[in-house]
């Protein structure tokens, strides 16, 4: 198959084409096609997204099973993410145990998108919880839940102060798994000290950790100022005031990445559902709140979060995309991008930034 269009790549959108041969992309070029192409858009051809933090969608969570996950890995494909880790938050080991297994199954299944799992949780900080059930929180050093033996595992985030931490975050590294710094109150040498060991995330910036001081720049100040250091951030203009995704912009454009976050009310109707057992409300293209009024996730979809970086930031959409899209996979040891060789995962998208159709390994979902 051959595609003309805008190609989207990390060095800008420039016009030209690109073919596909069975699940990954063959020749990659600019310019007139060597041959009419099988399909010409006008629009933006890109990689395909990837979420590293998709909690749920479409009223459901992804603890919820298996028709729980098709449910989910329908919708994030029809919101052109061809990648996601699903994120289970702090629960039971028992619960946690449970969905690992399921959501091992789904990375061996090459129909779904799912290409690992991210554990938030248990190992954070009570003082930074966020809608995290406090009772169920841990440090490391009390002992490690069965879940993190898993070989799905892709991404952990944990709070480096907490006993333990440090050398768990080498451990980690070791086994290959991403470590990203969040629901922390760590001071900036205890920061250090972790990503010393190879933690080189920080999950949803600002959110659910000490804030910013002149004299304690702590998680905040120094994911900030670390080139060492790339952040995930929540693009809703909710969790994040549009002013400071800006600033963000400014201070780490090439070392951001965006995440939905997403909650089962995200791609749902406006309502209550329920995560990780507890009650949540929310509404699309609102906050999602517990009862308490504490923020659970979001109502984000990630093609929405392209857009939100464009609009609240002034980013071009190349930027965003890679964002969204080569930045993420790089910082969890994925593959992706519009080069020889690439799983061919594609979206197309229109001027605007909507998802026009979407191509998982060689294959249009809506094809027959």
């Amino acid at each position: 198959m051959l595609l003309e269009g805008r190609l989207a790549r990390r060095e800008g959108v420039q016009h030209g084409w690109l073919s596909v041969e069975g699940e990954r992309v063959g020749a990659v070029g600019t310019g007139p096609p060597p041959r009419t192409p099988d399909e010409r858009h006008d629009g933006i051809i890109a990689p395909g997204l990837i979420d590293l933090q998709v909690n749920g969608a479409a009223g459901r969570e992804v603890t919820g099973g298996p028709e729980a996950l098709d449910v989910i890995d329908a919708t994030q494909l029809a919101h052109g993410v061809t990648s996601y880790l699903p994120t289970i938050v702090t629960t039971t080991p028992e619960v946690q145990a449970r969905a690992a297994g399921e959501l091992a199954d789904r990375v061996r299944d090459p129909r779904s998108p799912v290409e690992g799992i991210h554990l938030e949780g248990p190992f954070l900080s009570p003082a930074h919880a966020g809608m995290h059930a406090t009772e169920l929180l841990r440090a490391p050093a009390q002992g490690i839940p069965p879940a993190y033996a898993s070989g799905a595992l892709r991404l952990v985030t944990l709070a480096p102060e907490l006993a333990g931490a440090i050398e768990l975050t080498g451990e980690l590294r070791r086994r290959g798994v991403a470590v990203a710094l969040g629901h922390s109150g760590a001071d900036a040498e205890t920061v250090g000290a972790a990503i010393e060991r190879g933690a080189a995330l920080v999950t949803h910036l600002f959110n659910a950790m000490a804030p910013l001081h002149h004299r304690r720049p702590g998680l905040v100040g120094t994911a900030l100022g670390d080139e060492r250091v790339t952040m995930t951030v929540i693009a809703d203009g909710v969790h994040v005031h549009p002013l400071v995704l800006a600033m963000i912009r400014r201070a780490a454009v090439g070392r951001t990445i965006l995440v939905s976050d997403s909650s089962p009310a995200a791609a749902a109707p406006a309502g209550r559902y329920r995560m990780a057992g507890i009650e949540i409300e929310g509404a699309p293209g609102g906050p999602v709140l517990t009862a308490s009024g504490a923020l659970a996730g979001s109502s984000l979809t990630l093609d929405a979060a392209v857009r939100n970086w464009m609009a609240l930031t002034g980013a071009s959409l190349s930027e965003a995309l890679c964002a969204a899209g080569e930045r993420a996979a790089a910082a969890v040891g994925l593959s992706a991008g519009l080069y020889p060789g690439a799983w061919a995962d594609i979206v197309l998208f229109d001027e605007a930034g909507d998802v026009v159709r979407v191509m998982r390994r060689g294959r249009f979902t809506d094809s027959n």
